[in-house]
C-alpha cells in the first residue's frame, strides 16, 4: 500500500520546521539573557562613581597637611565642585587644565580636590598649579565607598542642599566643560 502524498511531504518539511522552532526559542532565550546581563553591567557601572540626584553624606579624610578634614554640605547658599583624582592617573593629569578653568569660573562655589589614589606630592599646590581650593589629600575609605569613587577622574557638582547635581566620569570633553561652566555660572537657587 502506498502512502498518500501528504505524508511523504510532511516527512521532508517537518525536520526543518522543528529546527526553526528550536532556533527561534534559543534566540528568544539569548535575547532575554542579554537583557539581564546588560542590566547587571549597567548596575555595576553605576557603582564606579557617584550617581546624579542623590543626597551626599559628609566626605571625610585628611587634608594635604595630614589634619582631619570633613567636607559637608547644607549651608544652603553654596554649590561645591568636587574634582576627584589620583596623582598617578594620566587621565586626571590631562583633565587638570579643564578643572583649573572650571574652578576659576566657579563664582560663589567651593572647589574641593579629592584624592582617592596614592600619596600626593609635598608641593602639590605648586606642581598642580592652583591658587585656592580645599584639598582632601587622603580620603577616608568609607567615604570612597559611600560616594562610589572607584574610578578617576570624576567631576561632581554638588547643589547647596548636598545633592549631586551633575556628574561626569572620565576626561572632560569640550561639551562637558561647557555644560559644567553653564551650571557653575548660574546663580544658586
Amino acid at each position: 500500500m502506498t502512502m498518500p502524498r501528504i505524508f511523504s511531504n510532511t516527512a521532508i518539511v517537518l525536520p526543518p520546521v522543528l529546527l526553526g522552532l528550536l532556533l527561534a526559542a534559543s534566540n528568544w532565550r539569548l535575547v532575554q539573557e542579554n537583557r539581564r546581563l546588560d542590566a547587571t553591567a549597567q548596575y555595576y557601572a553605576s557603582l564606579r562613581h557617584t550617581p546624579e540626584g542623590v543626597a551626599l553624606p559628609a566626605l571625610q579624610g585628611k587634608d594635604a597637611g595630614g589634619r582631619d578634614l570633613t567636607i559637608s554640605y547644607g549651608n544652603g547658599n553654596r554649590r561645591t565642585l568636587l574634582l576627584v583624582f589620583s596623582p598617578i592617573c594620566p587621565h586626571c593629569k590631562r583633565t587638570w587644565p579643564a578643572w583649573l578653568s572650571l574652578a576659576k569660573a566657579a563664582k560663589d562655589t567651593r572647589t574641593v580636590f579629592v584624592n582617592v589614589g596614592g600619596a600626593i606630592p609635598a608641593n602639590f599646590a605648586q606642581v598642580y598649579s592652583f591658587d585656592s581650593a580645599e584639598v582632601l589629600g587622603q580620603t577616608n575609605p568609607e567615604s570612597v565607598l559611600r560616594y562610589s569613587l572607584l574610578e578617576t577622574p570624576i567631576t561632581i557638582v554638588v547643589s547647596p542642599d548636598g545633592h549631586s547635581q551633575k556628574v561626569w566620569a572620565g576626561e572632560l570633553a569640550p561639551s562637558d566643560i561647557a555644560a559644567a561652566r553653564a551650571i557653575l555660572e548660574r546663580n544658586v537657587q
